[in-house]
């Protein structure tokens, strides 16, 4: 599986913030990875390990005294009780607390209004280190982990009969999560190339993002990003920037973006870290 990196489509990444419908994506795409690796031999499966906490001074996990228990969707939320249902059909409706074959989209908007229900109403990234044998807190090292479990599994002809539903759901969920990540904060880049553009006479174009253009467990916002193509066009076309001006005056406002911004800089590694995971999960199909 060659996982070929559109790095130029990442200029639509934005300002990150933890969690967003992202995040409530993030569980239900966790859940695929694990289901996948408990079809590797016992010793060779490293999800789901539930630790109890994270040790700092040894920099590795506390395990959990339970060991050897199967996991079900709840195990990668937190916050909740053994009976809360989630797992939701792809028309919404709640399946048993044990289905293996949620709707991503459906049941990430259960999990999200869970986590916005809370005394701090935000959808936290996922420890790496609860969820990953010999995992740690860096998030973007745990989700090019998971990628490798999946690959793995792949590899080793996993992806089979029945089993082929995983990897697609795996797969599915993945690109909904670049979405949602680009949706969920494309404000701040929109917010950002106003104020460096609109004083030069440039006008900002803004397009949707994703099928339905709102963050589908809130119809109420929107979820658009910048036109880079429309945004140069229009310059062009007005007579004050030639091609290669409005380029450059373009490119600098993404560069500035990303170098000042520390919060933007993380959100490119992070969508950097799920298109390697959406490669080798198409990879896998």
């Amino acid at each position: 599986m060659q996982a070929s990196l559109l790095i130029g489509l990442l200029l639509l990444a934005t300002k990150v913030l933890a969690g967003g419908f992202a995040g409530a994506l993030d569980r239900v795409w966790l859940f695929y990875a694990y289901q996948i690796d408990e079809l590797n031999e016992p010793a060779q499966r490293t999800l789901g390990r539930k630790c109890k906490s994270w040790d700092p001074s040894t920099t590795k996990c506390r395990l959990n005294k339970k060991t050897g228990q199967e996991c079900d969707l709840l195990n990668f939320l937190g916050g909740c009780g053994k009976k809360d249902m989630f797992a939701s059909d792809e028309h919404g409706t709640l399946e048993d607390i044990n289905s293996t074959d949620p709707d991503p989209e459906e049941t990430a908007k259960k999990v999200y209004a869970h986590f916005l229900s809370q005394p701090k109403p935000k959808v936290p990234d996922w420890p790496g280190y609860r969820m990953i044998y010999q995992g740690n807190e860096n998030y973007n090292a745990s989700i090019d982990k998971v990628g490798k479990v999946v690959e793995k599994a792949a590899k080793a002809g996993k992806n089979t009969g029945d089993n082929k539903k995983l990897f697609q759901r795996f797969a599915q969920t993945t690109t909904q999560i670049k979405t949602a990540r680009v949706g969920d904060h494309g404000p701040y880049l929109i917010d950002a190339a106003e104020k460096r553009l609109n004083p030069l006479g440039i006008d900002v174009v803004k397009e949707s993002v994703g099928s339905l253009g709102h963050n589908p467990a809130d119809p109420l916002k929107a979820w658009q990003t910048v036109d880079w193509e429309q945004t140069m066009s229009g310059a062009i076309a007005g007579g004050e920037y030639s091609e290669l001006e409005i380029s450059v005056v373009t490119d600098h406002v993404r560069e500035d973006f990303y170098s000042k911004e520390k919060t933007a800089r993380d959100h490119r590694v992070v969508m950097q870290s799920f298109e390697i995971a959406e490669n080798k999960a198409n990879g896998c199909i």
